[in-house]
C-alpha cells in the first residue's frame, strides 16, 4: 500500500466516520438543484478571514458613516418605525473599521460619534490625512450610506462613484467589487438595477462628499432603511456586520488584483522636442509564479497632454512608457498649467492611480520642468 494510497484511504475513512456516510453521488447532487432557496433568505452569518487581506496591509483608508449629530431633526433619516440611518451607519463604520484594522490596514472615521461634520470636512479628512508612510492622502475614501424611497418595496444595494466613468476608472475598479459583495451578503434585489451608478444622476454637480474628494472615493447606499423588513434587519449589529464584511470582501477581492501605478514622469525638452517617460508598475505581487512576464494591457496604455492624445512606445521588458512631442513647450496652445494623464490596466483590469500630473516650466526660457501629480477630474463646482 503506498503512502498517497493509504492517505486518501484516510480522508475517505474520516469522512464516513464524520458524515456517516461516503462522498455524495452526481444524483443527490443533481435533486438539490430541485429545491433551491428563495434568493432573500440569509445564509448562517459566516465572517472567515479572507486569505487576500494582506494584501490590504498598509493600506490608509478614511470611512465616513453619513449623517451624524442630527437627531433633534423630526424624521430625519428614519425608516418606518423611527430607526435612524445614522446610527445604523456608525456601527457598520465601526465594524468595518475593526475588520480592516486587523488586516493590517490604517483606517480613520470622519466623526468620534453622534455627531455632525459637513460634506466638505469629510472630504478633507482623506484628503489631507497624514499617512504613516509620511505622505498626504488616503488610499481610499468610503462614505457609508443607506438609501429610502417613496417604495417600500425597494431594496437594493448600489455603490456611486463621481461624475462620468471615465473620470472615476481607480474609484469604478473598487466600487464594483463592492457592489457584488453587498447584493450577495444582504440578499437585496440584486439585478433590478446596475449595482454602479454616478452620482450626477442625484445632483448636477454630483454628491459634495464625492465631488471635493481628491483621492478614489465610492458611497456605499447598501440597501434601503425605508424597506420595512430590512429597517427591522438594521437595527441588528449582527447585520450590520453581515455588511460590513460584504465591504471588507470586496476590498481583500480588489487588493488581491493590485493597484497598478508609475513612476513620476520625467519631462524633457530636447532639441526641440517634449519627450515625457515613464516606468509602470502594475501593482501585483512580485512573488508570484509568472511575475516577470508583462501584467499590464498594452492596449490600454496612452498619455494625453492637454487632453491630446499622443503616440506612446512600450518597452515589455523595461515596462518603460516613452511619448515625444514635435515642439517645444512654449510652442504648446493648452491650459497652464499643462495637463499630463496617464492610463493603463493590469491584468485585472485595474486603473492606475494617480493619472492626472501638471506640468509648469521653471525658471523661464531654458529653465527646468515642475511636474506634480493632481487629483481626479472633478465636475464644475456646485452646491
Amino acid at each position: 500500500m503506498t503512502r498517497q494510497f493509504l492517505r486518501v484511504w484516510m480522508l475517505g475513512l474520516t469522512l464516513i466516520v464524520l458524515t456517516g456516510c461516503g462522498p455524495t453521488s452526481l444524483d443527490k447532487a443533481m435533486s438539490r438543484l430541485d429545491h433551491r432557496p428563495d434568493w432573500k433568505r440569509h445564509s448562517k452569518l459566516d465572517l472567515p478571514r479572507h486569505p487576500a487581506e494582506k494584501h490590504l496591509q498598509g493600506w490608509v483608508i478614511v470611512l465616513d458613516p453619513g449623517h451624524g449629530g442630527q437627531a433633534h431633526k423630526k424624521g430625519f433619516k428614519r425608516g418606518p418605525t423611527g430607526v435612524r440611518e445614522a446610527e445604523m451607519n456608525w456601527r457598520v463604520g465601526k465594524l468595518l473599521e475593526r475588520l480592516l484594522t486587523d488586516a493590517g490596514a490604517s483606517v480613520t472615521l470622519t466623526r468620534d460619534g453622534d455627531e455632525f461634520v459637513s460634506l466638505k470636512d469629510r472630504a478633507e479628512v482623506a484628503n489631507n490625512l497624514a499617512r504613516p508612510d509620511g505622505g498626504t492622502g488616503a488610499d481610499l475614501f468610503i462614505s457609508l450610506h443607506h438609501n429610502a424611497s417613496s417604495r417600500e418595496s425597494a431594496n437594493f444595494s448600489s455603490v456611486w462613484y463621481h461624475g462620468e466613468a471615465d473620470w472615476s476608472e481607480r474609484s469604478l475598479d473598487v466600487a464594483r467589487y463592492v457592489a457584488h459583495h453587498l447584493g450577495t451578503q444582504l440578499r437585496t434585489n440584486v439585478a433590478h438595477t446596475s449595482p454602479l451608478m454616478s452620482d450626477q444622476l442625484m445632483y448636477p454637480g454630483g454628491f459634495g462628499v464625492l465631488r471635493q474628494s481628491n483621492v478614489p472615493a465610492l458611497l456605499c447606499e447598501s440597501s434601503f432603511f425605508s424597506n420595512y423588513d430590512e429597517e427591522q434587519r438594521l437595527r441588528d449589529a449582527d447585520y450590520n456586520l453581515r455588511e460590513a464584511y460584504a465591504i471588507y470582501l470586496g476590498l481583500c477581492e480588489y487588493a488581491y488584483g493590485g493597484r497598478p501605478t508609475q513612476s513620476t514622469p520625467k519631462v524633457e525638452q530636447i532639441d526641440g522636442t517634449l519627450r515625457i517617460s515613464t516606468v509602470l508598475d502594475d501593482g501585483l505581487d512580485k512573488g508570484w509564479w509568472g511575475h516577470e512576464r508583462d501584467r499590464t494591457l498594452s492596449s490600454t496604455i496612452n498619455i494625453t497632454l492637454d487632453g491630446k492624445r499622443l503616440v506612446t512606445h512600450y518597452d515589455p521588458k523595461t515596462k518603460s512608457v516613452v511619448a515625444e512631442v514635435g515642439a517645444d513647450l512654449a510652442e504648446i496652445d493648452g491650459p497652464s498649467p499643462h495637463i499630463i494623464e496617464i492610463h493603463h490596466t493590469n491584468m485585472f483590469k485595474h486603473h492606475n492611480y494617480p493619472q492626472r500630473y501638471s506640468l509648469v516650466p521653471e525658471g523661464g526660457a531654458g529653465g527646468g520642468l515642475a511636474v506634480k501629480a493632481l487629483g481626479p477630474v472633478r465636475a464644475p463646482a456646485k452646491e
